[in-house]
C-alpha cells in the first residue's frame, strides 16, 4: 500500500479551469515551534503528530494542501536533536530543505531566546524563497511581535511575514492562498483525496506514538518504535489493527504496561478513539509491548 487516502473538503470547491499548479514547500523551525500543528491546519486533516516531546517528527511526512487549482506538498522536517545546536539538525530535515525552493520558517513567538532560530535561518541558502511564520501570536502583545519580526528581518529578506495561531487556525488560510499563488505550473503529483504520502501502517503507528508521548511524559525515552504489523477490514465495516511497541529493555516494558496494565490500556483507548474519528469507522486496536532484540 503506497499511500493512505482520506476524504477531505477543499478550501475552495469551485475550482477554475486554469492550468493546474503543484510544488513542494518545506516547513522548517526549532523544535516545538508548531510546525506539525501548522501543517495539519493547512491540510485540514491530521497528517503529522503533535507532542511536547522534542524530535517527535522522526521521518519526513508530507501533508498535501489544496487551494483552487493548486496542490501544495508540505514537507514536515525534524527539529533539533539538542536545543540550541544547529549542527544536530537531522539529515532528513536538510534533504527536505534542499528539495524545496520555498520555505516556511516557523517561529514560536512566545520564546524568550531566538538564538537557535537565527543560527538556523543563517544557514539557509540566500536563493531560497523564505516566508516567516510567527506562531502563537494570539498571546503576545503587538509591539513585541513587531520587535521580533524586525529582528528576524535583519537576518535575511522574507517574501512574506505571517502572524498566525496554528492551534486555532487564525491566519493560516492566508499562508495557503499565498503558497497556491507561487507554486509552479504542473500536474498534481497526488490524487485529489490524498492528504499525505504515508502508508496506512505508518499513519496509524504515528497516532499511537503521539498518545505514548502524552501518557508517559518523562518516564521513558521517546525513541520507542511503534509498528502496525497487521490490519484487516471486517465484514461489519470496522477495521482490526495490531501494533507492536518496541522498547529497549524489560524495565521500559514494565513502565509502558503500568500497574495491572493500566498505562498501555489508557494509551490503547486514546489511540483507538482518535483513529476511529480520523478513519471514520470503528477501530479494534490491539497493542503489544515487546523488547527489541537489536
Amino acid at each position: 500500500m503506497n499511500s493512505f487516502s482520506s476524504h477531505k473538503s477543499d478550501k475552495n470547491e469551485d475550482k477554475s479551469q486554469a492550468p493546474k499548479k503543484c510544488g513542494f514547500v518545506a516547513v522548517l523551525g526549532e523544535t516545538n515551534a508548531g510546525k506539525s500543528t501548522l501543517i495539519n491546519q493547512m491540510v485540514g486533516y491530521k497528517v503529522s503528530i503533535v507532542s511536547r516531546k522534542i524530535q517527535t517528527t522522526l521521518t519526513r511526512i508530507l501533508g498535501i494542501a489544496l487551494y483552487e487549482n493548486s496542490q501544495i506538498i508540505l514537507v514536515d522536517t525534524p527539529g533539533f536533536l539538542r536545543e540550541n545546536s544547529v549542527e544536530s539538525l537531522s539529515k532528513t530535515a536538510w534533504d527536505a530543505f534542499r528539495e524545496s525552493e520555498d520555505i516556511l520558517f516557523v517561529v514560536d513567538a512566545c520564546k524568550k531566546n531566538f538564538d537557535a532560530s537565527v543560527k538556523l535561518l543563517q544557514k539557509i541558502d540566500a536563493a531560497k524563497r523564505v516566508s516567516l511564520v510567527m506562531n502563537k501570536v494570539d498571546v503576545i502583545h503587538k509591539p513585541k511581535l513587531l520587535e521580533i519580526s524586525m529582528m528576524f528581518s535583519q537576518v535575511r529578506h522574507f517574501e512574506n511575514i505571517f502572524m498566525v495561531s496554528a492551534l486555532s487556525g487564525n491566519g493560516v488560510d492566508d499562508i495557503v492562498k499565498y503558497l497556491s499563488s507561487i507554486v509552479p505550473d504542473g500536474d498534481w503529483l497526488y490524487p485529489e483525496d490524498e492528504t499525505t504520502d504515508s502508508s496506512f501502517e505508518k499513519y496509524t503507528s504515528e497516532i499511537t506514538r503521539e498518545h505514548i508521548y502524552h501518557r508517559l511524559h518523562q518516564e521513558i525515552p521517546y525513541k520507542c518504535v511503534v509498528k502496525t504489523e497487521n490490519y484487516q477490514n471486517q465484514k461489519d465495516g470496522s477495521v482490526k489493527i495490531v501494533q507492536n511497541i518496541y522498547v529497549k529493555n524489560n524495565a521500559h516494558k514494565i513502565i509502558f504496561l503500568g500497574r495491572h496494565g493500566s498505562k498501555i490500556k489508557a494509551i490503547g483507548e486514546a489511540s483507538r478513539k482518535e483513529l476511529s474519528t480520523l478513519l471514520g469507522k470503528k477501530v479494534h486496536l490491539f497493542l503489544h509491548v515487546l523488547v527489541s532484540v537489536k
